[in-house]
């Protein structure tokens, strides 16, 4: 027997042991709050290791993901995620809605997880869970649960120094516009979300939130229901000094268009020509860009 000889499989076990050792380092490295971490739902996620895979069914949550440094590890998105413009890049697995989902082509992408929306995806959450792909669902209501939320992904995706330095930015942000308020004035604003039927946003909404901390007052604050149905007369009443909507419905609110409608003429915002628009994508999704519609409105309300 030649002694000199080495075991074949000795290289073997060592780049095995190299292997092992390698990975307990990542998990080691992985925080301990990132393994069992409860979503909207209740269900508690377990992991070992941040995902390499993620499909996120959201476009507020594909921004999120993207601000805080997790692009890499995104494999898959929907049609609507369009920003950042990065964002067109990525594979697409169908619309925004449930039934629009193509959970053939999401599974196609083998992620380790979904991100997805507590509120609108009960049927791809049933899908996946046959599949045992796992999922996390999110459905922040208002800012402090959007930092809640992008802190999560932040810690799930092994970036949480990140998540909280975009917090943070968000914050100081906001914290500008509230500088900018004057003084105790907070000017009634109506914010039409449709104008056949005529829609608002109710108090509890990201829009109301949004108008308050620009430095007004949502004339329909006092609304539970999320997007209620109102009356011209009870805008009247309310007497609203400014109209903002989103840059997606601007045109049904141009000054000359609001002053033909029936009765708007009494309206002091459409008197005073006191209309404007802010970026609905900024508004509607709650991504980082929230603290910028938030500076849109206060710089509306200060007459910029």
């Amino acid at each position: 027997m030649n002694r000199n000889r080495r075991p074949v499989w000795a290289p073997r076990k060592v780049l095995g042991g190299l292997l092992l050792l390698f990975l307990s380092g990542i998990f080691a490295l992985y925080p301990e709050e990132a393994r069992g971490v409860r979503d909207v739902l209740g269900r508690t996620l377990i992991l070992s290791a941040p995902p390499r895979r993620i499909v996120s069914l959201n476009p507020a949550v594909t921004e999120i993901l993207f601000a805080i440094g997790a692009e890499s590890q995104i494999a898959g998105v929907t049609e609507y995620c369009d920003y950042p413009p990065a964002a067109a890049l990525v594979p697409k697995v169908g619309g925004f809605s449930g039934a629009t989902v193509s959970v053939e082509r999401l599974a196609a992408l083998r992620p380790d997880l979904v991100i997805l929306s507590g509120d609108m995806h009960g049927r791809i959450i049933t899908l996946l869970d046959g599949l045992s792909i796992r999922n996390f669902a999110v459905e922040p209501r208002n800012f402090n649960e959007v930092y809640q939320t992008i802190e999560t992904l932040g810690i799930l995706t092994g970036n949480g120094e990140k998540a909280r330095e975009v917090i943070a930015v968000m914050k100081a942000k906001i914290s500008r516009a509230q500088e900018r308020q004057r003084g105790g004035e907070r000017p009634g604003v109506f914010w039409e979300l449709t104008g056949e039927p005529l829609m608002t946003a109710g108090g509890n909404t990201f829009i109301s939130e949004a108008i308050s901390l620009g430095g007004g007052r949502n004339i329909f604050e006092d609304l539970s229901e999320s997007w209620p149905m109102v009356s011209t007369e009870e805008v009247l009443l309310r007497k609203p000094a400014w109209i903002i909507t989103g840059d997606d419905h601007g045109k049904m609110v141009e000054p000359g268009a609001l002053a033909r409608r029936p009765g708007w003429q009494g309206i002091p915002a459409v008197r005073e020509g006191r209309i404007a628009t802010v970026d609905a994508d900024t508004l509607y999704r709650y991504g980082p860009r929230l603290a910028d519609a938030v500076l849109a409105i206060a710089e509306i309300l200060r007459g910029k």
